[in-house]
């Protein structure tokens, strides 16, 4: 066989080796407890297809939505051994690699959406710069909205908090809340609440409006107390591994798309959780928190 023709063979299964490794996309594996159907795990798959058409089908997402790669601690676990490139948790999710989230998520710290947005000005960036120094990539943060007391009993101050058979997520900073201010509260799961609140077992909790409609929470609800309780976030969290293999233009792109997907769906779960909440007070009866407990819960706790 001759040079030329080695040659051509060569040359030829070059092509077609390459061809092949080109066609093969890169997926950015990606958890979250958002369930299908959501405008997080939506805006996510529009942002899968953007990532392909702006790489040439060579790059995209794919979503594990509602919980399915396990609790925070095991979706961490993951995503330290490559079997997850990334995940959009809660803030107190970032207490598990030791980065301070503290800033804008203290109980009963703000009373307004306006004094939310002026503390954030200096927070946000603060807390991407915290994720970089701990060699992770921070997209967000994201808007999850005051979470508001409801109960099925009116709960117009300390007294009556302390009566109430109360559910909490049960997270350090909530622990430590409990602790500041004496209350019990009930360890439950998130899919355990509904039956908690039907038996009687609960009968109060303090989340989002958005959570208590999606979750069908408020339909074994009455009452919703009108304090601000705590301002909830999110954030999308990559290693820096997780882009290392990419090529420096995908590396852009991924930052380019991953920046303006966080703004819009910042923005874009604003105005769904104010409308949760327009929706809740049309369904449950407010009631007015005391201010003097409200300001003797104030001195309580930790400042800010």
């Amino acid at each position: 066989m001759t040079m030329r023709i080695l040659f051509r063979h060569w040359l030829i299964a070059s092509l077609v080796l390459g061809l092949s490794l080109t066609a093969q996309a890169e997926s950015l594996k990606i958890a979250t407890q958002y369930p299908p159907g959501s405008a997080a795990v939506s805006s996510l798959q529009a942002l899968s297809a953007e990532l392909a058409a702006a790489t040439d089908g060579a790059l995209d997402l794919k979503l594990y939505p509602s919980g399915v790669m396990g609790n925070d601690a095991t979706v961490l676990r993951k995503i330290r051994v490559g079997q997850l490139q990334g995940a959009l948790v809660s803030s107190s999710t970032l207490t598990l690699l030791d980065i301070p989230a503290e800033g804008i998520s203290q109980p009963f710290q703000f009373d307004s959406l306006e004094a939310v947005d002026a503390a954030r000005i200096e927070f946000d960036p603060t807390i991407r710069a915290r994720l970089a120094e701990h060699g992770w990539y921070g997209f967000g943060p994201l808007d999850g909205g005051f979470a508001y007391l409801m109960s099925q009993q009116p709960v117009n101050g300390m007294a009556g908090l302390h009566a109430s058979k109360l559910w909490l997520p049960d997270t350090p900073s909530v622990r430590d809340l409990s602790r500041s201010v004496d209350i019990d509260f009930a360890v439950l799961g998130i899919g355990d609440v509904l039956a908690a609140l039907e038996t009687g077992a609960v009968d109060a909790l303090i989340a989002p409006p958005a959570a208590a409609l999606t979750l069908n929470w408020h339909s074994r609800l009455d009452y919703l107390t009108d304090q601000p309780v705590v301002y909830t976030w999110g954030i999308l969290i990559l290693p820096e591994r997780a882009l290392a293999r990419l090529t420096e233009e995908q590396r852009l792109v991924v930052s380019e798309h991953l920046n303006g997907w966080a703004r819009d769906l910042d923005a874009q779960m604003r105005q769904s959780n104010a409308s949760a909440r327009a929706a809740l007070l049309s369904l449950l009866t407010p009631v007015a928190f005391a201010p003097t407990d409200l300001s003797d819960l104030r001195q309580q706790l930790p400042t800010p």
